[in-house]
C-alpha cells in the first residue's frame, strides 16, 4: 500500500465490508453521511484502484474484488491499532474528553446540576456541557452526548437506552389556592377551578388522569386553563396560587414546593425516562465513566427524598483506580 494509507482508511474499508449501509457506516466511524463519497474518492485515489461499488434498493456500499483482496490486511491493521489503543487506555492516565448532557429542566436541575461542580473539580480533563431541552423530540444527537428521553427509537444498533426512573403524574395545588377557591374532593370539583398545563416530559393535558368528559370540557373552555412554557414557571405559578398542576411526586419534592396533592386516587401517565447513549462512546473510558456518574447522581438524589430508583443500574466502569462519585460541594 502506498501514499500514506492510514488506519482510518483501513477502518472505512472494513466498515464497507462489515456494515455496508452508508448511514450506519457514518455512525460507526463518527463521520457525516455526506462525507462518505469523499472517503471513497480519497482511498481509491491513494490506492489507484476501484475499491468500492454502490448498490441500490436498498442503497449499500460494497467492496469490489480488489477491495475484498485488501480487506484481510485492513482488518489486521485495525485490530492492531485497537489493541494499542486499549493498552494505552488501561494505563493510569487521567480521563479526558468532552461530554454533553441534554435533558429537560426538571432532570438537569435536580439530578445533574447539584453534582456538576464536584464532577468538574474531580475530573479536570473532562469538559462537560449541559443543554436544556424540554421537547421530547430531538434529532442530531452527538456521539459524545447523553440524552434523557421517554422514547425508544428503532436505532438500537448504534445507541443504548438505559432505564433511568419512572415518574407518575399527580395533581397538586397550593394551600393559598385551596383556601381561596375551596377544597377539591371529586373530579366534578375541577369544573370550577383553573388548571396549569405545559407540554413536555412531565406536563401534558393527556396525562392528567382525567375522564374523557373532563378533557372534552377543557377543549370547550368550560374549565379555565393556562398554557405555560417552562416547567419551573408552572411550579412557581402553582405555588403562588394561580391554578392546579400535574407533576410527579419526585420533582415536586425536590423543588421543595409549598403545594399539596389533591385527589390522590387520580393518577396520570407514568413516564419512563431513559438515558440514550452512543454504543461507540460507551466503549471509551470517559463515556462509561460519565454514565456511571449520572446514575450515581440519580441514586443520591432519590435517596435524599427517600425514594427507591425504579430501575437498577450496574456500573460498567472497571478500568484503573479512578471511580466516579456523586457528591455536592459544601
Amino acid at each position: 500500500m502506498k501514499n500514506n494509507f492510514s488506519v482510518s482508511d483501513a477502518q472505512f474499508i472494513c466498515a464497507a465490508k462489515e456494515i455496508r449501509e452508508p448511514r450506519k457506516i457514518a455512525l460507526s466511524l463518527e463521520i457525516s453521511q455526506a462525507s462518505i463519497n469523499v472517503c471513497v474518492q480519497r482511498i481509491e485515489k491513494k490506492l489507484g484502484k476501484k475499491i468500492f461499488a454502490r448498490r441500490h434498493n436498498p442503497t449499500v456500499l460494497e467492496l469490489t474484488e480488489d477491495g475484498l483482496e485488501l480487506y484481510p490486511y485492513c482488518k489486521r491493521m485495525v485490530e492492531s491499532s485497537d489493541a494499542l489503543q486499549e493498552s494505552l487506555e488501561t494505563q493510569e492516565s487521567p480521563l479526558q474528553g468532552e461530554v454533553k448532557i441534554t435533558g429537560p429542566q426538571n432532570i438537569l436541575e435536580h439530578f445533574i446540576v447539584p453534582y456538576f461542580a464536584s464532577f468538574t473539580l474531580r475530573n479536570p480533563r473532562i469538559t462537560p456541557s449541559l443543554k436544556q431541552m424540554d421537547d421530547m423530540f430531538y434529532e442530531g444527537q452527538a456521539i459524545n452526548e447523553f440524552y434523557f428521553t421517554s422514547e425508544i427509537k428503532n436505532d438500537t444498533d448504534s445507541w443504548s437506552y438505559f432505564p433511568y426512573h419512572s415518574f407518575t403524574q399527580k395533581l397538586w395545588a397550593s394551600e393559598i389556592y385551596l383556601k381561596k377557591h375551596g377544597t377539591i374532593e371529586t373530579m366534578d370539583d375541577l369544573y370550577r377551578h383553573s388548571l396549569l398545563f405545559q407540554k413536555g416530559f412531565f406536563h401534558n393535558t393527556k396525562v392528567m388522569g382525567m375522564p374523557p368528559a373532563v378533557r372534552a370540557s377543557i377543549a370547550y373552555n368550560e374549565i379555565r386553563t393556562f398554557d405555560v412554557t417552562g416547567s419551573r414557571t408552572v411550579d412557581l405559578l402553582c405555588q403562588a396560587g394561580a391554578g392546579i398542576m400535574n407533576g410527579s411526586m419526585e420533582t415536586t419534592a425536590l423543588a421543595k414546593l409549598k403545594i399539596v396533592q389533591i385527589l390522590p386516587e387520580v393518577l396520570g401517565e407514568t413516564i419512563k425516562i431513559y438515558v440514550k447513549a452512543s454504543k461507540k462512546f460507551l466503549a471509551k473510558k470517559v463515556g462509561q465513566f460519565s454514565l456511571d456518574w449520572m446514575f450515581m447522581a440519580r441514586d443520591a438524589t432519590l435517596e435524599s427524598i427517600k425514594v427507591k430508583p425504579s430501575f437498577e443500574y450496574k456500573s460498567g466502569y472497571e478500568w484503573g483506580k479512578a471511580k466516579p462519585t456523586a457528591e455536592k460541594l459544601v
